[in-house]
């Protein structure tokens, strides 16, 4: 049955990475299926910390988005986002959508469902208003990032008393909710296990669009054209350049690689607030083999994953459970090698081993990440045949997992059966 759904979110199309990317791909699938849906968000800002050519950041805006109602609200977007600004944004998207909540109370909108992935978590809080004037509506919290959880355990927020603060409004907010999602079963763990009276936590994860990201063999005059040679192989990072990426490592073992693999050529695709300082760092010391680009338009991405010789998927020791990287099914859908850092006993180590489609190393193991890329790149020329066989499981096992867990429709369609 067709129903009237409302997401609220900071983060929307045109973005072409995280949260943003996934919501709107779950809005325009839900209106294919005749529901009407609209959306609260900001102006795009993400992952550049820079409000996207086009839009001004300044008032409200309507516009229509692949049938989607979208309504812009202003924003604070910092441009080097530390712990204390990311929070004025919290604040500064909260109150300026606020006034969009009251209009739709107001208004006399009445809505089936009301969607509020987190972060941002502050948005919890308008779904719990909505739902106590519209009792019979649905408010599902979706956790895609344990944001709270996140901050403390980075250090992110020093203070004491504004961390208790924040686990009990986070605590208030759970206890609200009709339905709590997520997005791997570690977070889900994670959720269960907090002071709260859910008994229940939906299981809700990131997907891969087969329209857009599929095997397919790269074309090289494309490659070229953006500057990347064609006689290297590629190590592969595409993504958000922040704090709890730890890409750091890539520059601390760049300088042995270019003499024990003088073939191989890290090339980051991305952007965000500590990209600058990683180019001036490369610049300072001389790395020569490092190559930074834009994020690429989805076809051309695609593109990039097919011909990367390995993939990167890395982050903090103290991130854990609490993310599950959504680049990392791009990678499996196409067979992508990746050299994954992530803890035993979190669902990306328990996934990757149980089904044998990557290379874990421990994070921040700056020995275990020179040794992994040498183990794919440079035995490959030693000893062909045990090497590329491990490689081409890898890639079988890979690809063959996106296309059984990983299909847009199966994963919105059992989410929607939660919903009606």
């Amino acid at each position: 049955m067709p129903q009237t759904i409302l997401l609220i979110s900071y983060n929307y199309a045109p973005e072409l990475t995280g949260i943003g990317k996934y919501n709107a791909e779950l809005c325009e699938y839900l209106v294919t299926k005749n529901h009407a849906v609209k959306v609260i968000t900001a102006y795009p800002y993400y992952p550049n910390w820079k409000v996207f050519n086009g839009y001004a950041n300044k008032w409200y805006k309507k516009e229509q988005i692949n049938g989607v109602e979208v309504v812009r609200c202003p924003i604070y977007i910092p441009a080097n986002p530390t712990g204390a600004q990311r929070m004025l944004q919290e604040i500064s998207f909260y109150t300026s959508t606020l006034v969009m909540v009251v209009w739709q109370i107001i208004s006399f909108k009445r809505y089936d469902s009301i969607i509020i992935p987190s972060p941002s978590f502050m948005c919890g809080f308008h779904g719990i208003l909505l739902k106590l004037f519209r009792p019979k509506t649905k408010f599902i919290y979706h956790i895609q990032d344990l944001q709270i959880d996140a901050a403390i355990d980075l250090n992110i927020i020093h203070q004491n008393w504004l961390r208790k603060l924040l686990i009990t409004v986070e605590q208030f907010i759970l206890n609200q909710a009709t339905i709590v999602s997520t997005i791997s079963e570690g977070m889900q763990k994670k959720i269960l296990a907090k002071k709260t009276k859910l008994t229940n936590v939906v299981l809700f994860p990131n997907w891969v669009d087969n329209s857009k990201i599929f095997v397919t063999e790269s074309n090289l005059a494309t490659i070229a054209s953006l500057g990347i040679p064609l006689d290297k192989k590629i190590v592969f990072y595409s993504g958000a350049i922040g704090e709890k990426q730890g890409l750091e490592i890539i520059l601390s073992v760049a300088p042995d690689m270019a003499v024990i693999c003088p073939d191989v050529l890290f090339v980051i695709s991305g952007s965000g607030p500590y990209k600058e300082k990683l180019q001036t760092t490369v610049t300072e010391k001389s790395i020569g083999n490092i190559m930074f680009i834009a994020l690429q338009p989805i076809d051309i991405f695609n593109q990039l994953l097919n011909y990367a010789y390995c993939h990167l998927i890395i982050q903090k020791e103290s991130v854990g459970d609490l993310l599950l990287p959504s680049k990392l099914t791009n990678i499996l859908a196409v067979g992508g090698v990746s050299i994954i850092a992530a803890l035993p006993n979190t669902t990306l180590y328990d996934v990757i081993t149980k089904n044998k489609m990557g290379i874990i190393i421990p994070p921040e193991n700056e020995i275990a990440f020179k040794n992994a890329i040498i183990h794919i790149v440079l035995e490959t020329i030693q000893i062909p045949t045990q090497v590329n066989n491990v490689k081409a499981t890898i890639s079988t096992n890979a690809n063959a997992y996106a296309l059984i867990y990983l299909k847009k429709e199966v994963i919105i369609n059992n989410f929607l059966k939660h919903i009606q």
